[in-house]
């Protein structure tokens, strides 16, 4: 029932966008900036529900998802074709789950989906896919050998630092430095249904397969700090991979 509530409201919210009498032109887009705001928020809203999405409901959040993109799309614009992309990704929404997808390939990270929308890169847009807002974590990859067996491979590592903004108590002005690197993780897994277990010899991490997405929650995945080291901001992470 929670959920059903929930995607009734979202469907209201995206409706409430082309249910006037007049059809919306681009000049209104362009000057309406609380209509983008709130597209950015519905589109954060539906892929966070997305996250929890099963053979029952794969194809009702699928769309919405889809639904809040392609109004986002239409009121913000797409300049680093980030939208498409994940519209793409989404297909026909045909019920994804059910398909059969080999796990063995190599699966890229395309996305850190946190608890709270923030503006990582200062451009005034605040994103809940933190890749979305910097240069950095762009060729993290999981290959998954046949036997079992597999590498998680990280080309690079960012350290979040930020400054409280004077003159408020909520607004950040963020720094990121990211830094190269070239390490290997030897993994061993196996699966249950749509649930993937990751051992590294540390730490076993289930993961969600979505169609040809697989999902990895990370508690306490993101932190940030003050420049002075005086605050820190922490945030839980769900870290999707694409198969690719």
């Amino acid at each position: 029932m929670k959920k059903i509530t929930y995607l009734l409201s979202l469907f209201v919210l995206l409706t409430a966008f082309t249910c006037e009498d007049e059809p919306l032109e681009g000049e209104f887009f362009e000057e309406t900036n609380l209509s983008c705001e709130i597209a950015a928020q519905n589109t954060q809203n539906a892929a966070i529900a997305f996250l929890d999405v099963n053979d029952d409901n794969y194809t009702q959040l699928c769309t919405t998802y889809v639904n809040a993109l392609v109004a986002e799309m239409e009121f913000c614009g797409d300049p680093d074709g980030s939208l498409q992309t994940q519209l793409d990704s989404l297909g026909n929404c045909d019920n994804g789950t059910q398909q059969d997808v080999e796990i063995p390939g190599t699966w890229l990270m395309t996305a850190w989906i946190g608890e709270e929308a923030i503006d990582l890169n200062n451009d005034g847009t605040e994103s809940i896919n933190f890749l979305d807002e910097m240069d950095c974590y762009n060729n993290e990859t999981i290959v998954f050998n046949a036997d079992n067996t597999g590498v998680m491979m990280s080309t690079s590592f960012a350290t979040f630092m930020f400054d409280i903004l004077v003159g408020t108590t909520n607004e950040y002005n963020y720094t990121i430095e990211c830094e190269l690197e070239n390490e290997n993780t030897n993994i061993s897994w196996s699966q249950t249904g749509n649930t993937i277990t990751i051992d590294d010899g540390t730490t076993v991490t289930e993961g969600t397969l979505n169609g040809n997405q697989l999902s990895l929650f990370i508690p306490e995945g993101f932190v940030a700090f003050s420049s002075d080291f005086t605050v820190t901001t922490i945030q839980d992470l769900t870290f999707v991979y694409t198969k690719q």
